[in-house]
């Protein structure tokens, strides 16, 4: 995204590996274990959010913006929930657009650089992605949130345990915790450290001490780039599932449960089970706004012998779609190409080659152990390599296998 290096820089001293952090976690857990109810535990929400908020905002444009986005997905809300009825069937297609363009021009502000008025004033907010899709949410479901509320939605938007990083809470779980007047569970505090504490070891322990290997990088040896490359995915799940613990926990300290983001990927037994699996609130919202909306469409409108291809279609559609949200490079396209290739291929089994082989058969290859376990084994093998193109792109990874192979 447009955000220069000086800038993070400068704001370091607020992630989640540093004391700046940890005070101001530990004084949010004890604010609002003091204050859990009420008006007061609003206020004190939203000076939390605004001051988290302010370490990743680049200047007060990029803040003018995301308010302005903000208000407007409010206004569309508004709209939505008083004339649903009355508005065409199209307006929820229109919405998804608009979001989904206005993300990738703000991400990438040389993308068709003539017309993106971002190239001009770019957007310097370090999690847009995430703030952009709970609006999106929240225009899509607006019709049917019976409270509606600014501060609650700005708050939502901007909440700062999940503001970097996900989880994407829905609305109705997070208004659910900010307006609610129950009292803490004490009984709640042991399990939540639990959480943080797993996520410590695995962030900061696990994943930060093998990445400072570098052991997959262009200059390395053939045998040190086998070894990261499959290390990678591994250590990109520590890392990110870890992220997610310490906030899952740190919320669960003040009675809000997060969703849960992972769901043990490395058993997946293709790829479409190990996105089910992986990043579970982006692929579930993707699924909810994106690819259910395509699939009733062409049951409702194409016939039967037509509507598997198009449905196929529609799978490798909301891979390419995933790998844009992440980026909008080169490396980043080939990536979505080769996974939604990947889902392709996996339909393609599931509907022509399965029905044709016995019972027995289809008991063998998709519950016998020795199956499940070569599954899962070729899924992570064949998932890993697809991330160096995700961190190197196309040109530095064709490089890097060729001297993995020996060609080089």
């Amino acid at each position: 995204m447009p955000m220069n290096i000086a800038y993070l820089s400068q704001h370091q001293a607020i992630f989640l590996n540093t004391w700046h952090f940890f005070i101001f976690a530990v004084l949010a857990v004890s604010l609002l274990r003091a204050f859990c109810r009420g008006i007061v535990k609003r206020l004190i929400v939203s000076v939390l959010n605004l001051y988290f908020l302010f370490y990743f905002v680049g200047d007060g444009y990029s803040f003018a913006v995301l308010l302005g986005f903000v208000v407007l997905t409010y206004g569309i809300g508004e709209i939505r929930f008083r004339w649903e009825t009355k508005l065409p069937g199209w307006v929820p297609f229109l919405l998804t657009v608009f979001c989904w363009g206005f993300l990738i021009l703000a991400k990438n502000p040389n993308l068709v650089s003539p017309v993106n008025v971002f190239r001009l004033y770019p957007i310097r907010i370090v999690g847009i992605s995430y703030m952009v899709f709970r609006c999106m949410h929240y225009m899509l479901d607006a019709a049917m949130i019976e409270k509606r509320r600014m501060g609650t939605l700005l708050n939502y938007v901007v909440f700062f345990p999940t503001l970097l990083a996900g989880p994407i809470e829905r609305y109705e779980n997070f208004q659910a915790y900010y307006e609610q007047d129950k009292l803490l569970d004490p009984e709640s505090v042991l399990p939540a450290l639990h959480r943080i504490a797993n996520g410590v070891i695995k962030k900061f322990l696990i994943a930060d001490t093998l990445a400072s290997l570098q052991l997959c990088r262009p200059d390395r040896s053939a045998e040190l780039l086998w070894i990261g490359m499959f290390l990678q995915l591994a250590i990109l799940y520590w890392d990110f599932s870890g992220y997610c613990d310490i906030v899952i926990g740190l919320s669960r300290l003040f009675r809000m449960k997060l969703c849960e983001n992972f769901n043990k990927p490395w058993l997946a037994r293709n790829v479409q089970e190990f996105w089910e699996r992986w990043h579970i609130s982006l692929t579930s919202l993707i699924r909810d706004y994106c690819f259910n909306p395509i699939s009733v469409m062409i049951v409702r409108r194409v016939k039967p012998a037509r509507q598997f291809p198009l449905i196929v279609l529609a799978y490798f559609f909301t891979m390419m779609l995933i790998a844009f949200w992440h980026g909008t490079t080169m490396g980043f396209f080939w990536f979505g190409l080769i996974h939604g290739t990947m889902l392709v291929l996996s339909q393609c089994t599931k509907h022509y080659i399965l029905p044709r082989l016995g019972a027995s058969a289809r008991t063998k290859w998709m519950d016998g152990l020795l199956w499940v376990t070569f599954r899962r084994v070729v899924t992570y093998a064949w998932i890993s390599p697809t991330l160096l193109l995700w961190r190197w792109g196309p040109e530095t990874t064709w490089e890097m296998l060729q001297t993995m192979i020996g060609m080089k």
